[in-house]
């Protein structure tokens, strides 16, 4: 049942149906998004990128725990909405009394706009989500080294004629790569153009039909497919992974209204993260 995504050098694998489980594995970087499901295989991942509180993305967070002190793995290192911070550490404490074994984690609260680095190239912040209950999305960003602009129309024997000189002829950006969701209204895209610019954007799309109608998934904090084709113009990335698709749906059904609905010159950015 685990999927798989492959976009340039970045391989994502997991699971995502919604209210059901949520959790996805980027094991370049040694990171998951939201533990709503545990594969016994990727407890050895270091660091997870927790949304919300929900037990469809939260519930493997004590196993993850217990399971990597069990097999003598280095603390795992939890990042989450500040907010949420206090009330999970007491819901460990009291699984690590149950287990009657100490439970070791390093934990951090991290708001909107924070730095953390990931690894020499890369790092990640966090965006404000529109749930229900206390959440954020995470942008993961990589550092490249680029041309300065004035620089940029010069030929080969110029370029080391000013590394020569010792002048700074590249710039470091920053640039923003993936993007994961959680559950949330659109606003998390049309609000946050770092997310809106991400190579490659994990969003949710609870609803697909009219049974539950954009009204309705708003209602609940989620995302309608009709609200993407409606503002995908503000979708500027190359690649938009739709997962968290309401369980009423079958994989055929959902394949199938997504081929009538979604825009034919728009369907090579398309992945559905489904089985």
């Amino acid at each position: 049942m685990y999927c798989k995504f492959q976009h340039k050098q970045y391989q994502f694998e997991g699971i995502s149906e919604g209210g059901i489980r949520t959790s996805i594995y980027l094991p370049s970087l040694s990171l998951m998004f939201d533990i709503g499901a545990q594969n016994p295989n990727r407890i050895h991942l270091d660091t997870l990128l927790l949304t919300h509180a929900h037990l469809d993305h939260s519930s493997g967070l004590p196993y993850y725990i217990s399971q990597r002190s069990l097999r003598k793995l280095r603390p795992p290192k939890i990042f989450l909405p500040l907010s949420l911070e206090e009330p999970m550490r007491k819901i460990l404490d009291l699984y690590s009394q149950i287990e009657n074994f100490p439970y070791e984690y390093e934990m951090k609260g991290v708001a909107p706009g924070e730095k953390i680095n990931l690894d020499l190239t890369h790092f990640f912040s966090a965006h404000q989500t529109f749930h229900r209950v206390p959440s954020q999305g995470y942008t993961i960003y990589e550092r490249r080294k680029k041309l300065k602009k004035e620089f940029q129309s010069l030929s080969q024997e110029e370029l080391n004629k000013a590394l020569k000189e010792n002048r700074e002829i590249a710039e470091l950006n920053e640039i923003p790569v993936i993007s994961f969701s959680g559950d949330t209204k659109i606003e998390y895209v049309l609000e946050a153009q770092d997310v809106a610019d991400s190579s490659i954007l994990f969003i949710e799309c609870t609803y697909i039909d009219k049974e539950k109608n954009v009204s309705q998934a708003r209602e609940w904090g989620h995302i309608h497919l009709d609200e993407i084709i409606e503002n995908i113009s503000a979708f500027k990335n190359e690649k938009i992974v739709l997962i968290h698709f309401s369980k009423r749906y079958t994989i055929p059904y959902i394949r199938e209204v997504l081929g009538k609905k979604i825009p034919e010159r728009e369907k090579h950015r398309f992945h559905l993260f489904l089985p």
